[in-house]
């Protein structure tokens, strides 16, 4: 018989390499994008479908994954979204079109959605409350591990081996996950929701704080999208520190089973998110403002504050619908992710285009964190007295 730690520790290493898998295979475009566009003659708002199309279907299936594990379990989703997932690798790794190549992205990121809102549920299962934010720490650490994976890894092989050979490998990877899932995942039947319903959707509560990881997240990837070219365009930076500058907020992201440990030792995760994003808002008010030379510990002062919130959203977000169906709230947060993807980054690139000025691009990130930071904070003053949809703070 397994020991309770035994079963976390395998529900951990499931949904890290889970979700690591499928962040990898989303990264995996940015490294053979040059070679794509010059083989395929592609123009760089083509190329970028490849990009987002796999954000898309975790828009319209992320909240239906979370209800559909919640009601039939985590293990079928899990084979389920996998498999799919590396179908579309495949599809994509032999495709000879960009009608194609679309269609593949599409199809990884319909298994990729059904798959990592399923893992999560495991974690929500297998930890409880007082331990879930070091748990979602390390499965936040799955984006910029899979991200520094595929940005050194993929780009040289593509270089040396071509194109589909970085493919196929993103496939040996959901292979991997897939086995690991076979293997090793369990669920904790007295964790599992005793009946199906959409009564937790109706708590107003989720949905705040959702849109608040939205905006918190549109600010991140408006920052880590587009910084490197501002500070090149702007300040005059050389490449190499322009690209240092803007990868810090993914060094940052390393440090996420650190401050999920800090989370669930405070315990109060909402105002650990409220003073995280007031920070964010101060530092990019003031960004446009210091000398160049106070830029690098400035972005590192920023990366750190960012660090914070993953693990104590994602905590939050199951403490509100409940640990047994934790997948159902990831499913929630997981949507408004994949928006934030979308609309962040064409957004600051729309009023790049339009001002052509850098202190709108930073103010426009502090509007965002600034507005994440009240909204998370909403629920807790305005709700306090009801009872159906009082929560408590960690």
């Amino acid at each position: 018989m397994y020991s309770q730690k035994n079963y976390r520790t395998r529900a951990l290493l499931v949904s890290f390499l889970t979700r690591f898998s499928f962040i990898f295979s989303l990264q995996a475009i940015p490294p053979i994008l040059p070679i794509l566009i010059e083989e395929f003659s592609l123009t760089f708002t083509m190329a970028s479908t490849l990009v987002w199309f796999v954000a898309v279907p975790g828009i319209l299936i992320s909240i239906i994954g979370g209800l559909l594990s919640w009601k039939y379990g985590v293990r079928p989703f899990l084979i389920i979204g996998l498999l799919v997932c590396i179908l579309g690798s495949l599809t994509f790794s032999f495709s000879n079109t960009i009608f194609f190549m679309q269609i593949s992205r599409l199809i990884i990121g319909i298994g990729g959605a059904l798959a990592v809102v399923s893992s999560s549920t495991l974690l929500f299962q297998w930890f409880e409350k007082s331990k879930l934010g070091f748990a979602m720490g390390v499965f936040g650490f799955c984006m910029p591990a899979a991200t520094a994976a595929a940005f050194n890894g993929l780009g040289f092989f593509a270089n040396h081996y071509g194109w589909r050979f970085s493919i196929m490998i993103t496939a040996i990877v959901y292979i991997i996950a897939f086995l690991a899932c076979i293997i090793l995942a369990k669920e904790n039947r007295e964790k599992i929701a005793p009946s199906f319903s959409f009564k937790s959707l109706k708590n107003n509560q989720i949905w705040i704080l959702g849109l608040s990881w939205a905006l918190f997240n549109m600010a991140a990837l408006v920052y880590t999208t587009w910084g490197k070219t501002i500070f090149i365009r702007y300040y005059d930076l050389s490449e190499s520190l322009s690209g240092l500058l803007a990868s810090m907020l993914m060094f940052g992201a390393f440090m996420q089973p650190l401050t999920g440990l800090i989370s669930d030792r405070l315990g109060d995760r909402k105002r650990l998110i409220f003073y995280s994003c007031l920070s964010i808002f101060f530092i990019f008010l003031v960004f446009p403002y210091l000398p160049t030379n106070y830029f690098f510990p400035a972005a590192f002062i920023l990366g750190l504050c960012v660090s914070l919130v993953p693990p104590a959203a994602f905590a939050l977000a199951g403490r509100i619908v409940g640990s047994e169906r934790g997948a159902l709230g990831f499913g929630v947060m997981n949507t408004f992710l994949n928006l934030a993807i979308i609309f962040g980054p064409l957004g600051a690139g729309y009023i790049l285009d339009v001002t052509d000025n850098n202190y709108h691009f930073f103010f426009f990130m502090a509007g965002l964190s600034l507005l994440a930071s009240f909204l998370v904070m909403y629920p807790f003053n305005r709700f306090r007295n009801r009872k159906h949809l009082q929560i408590r703070n960690h």
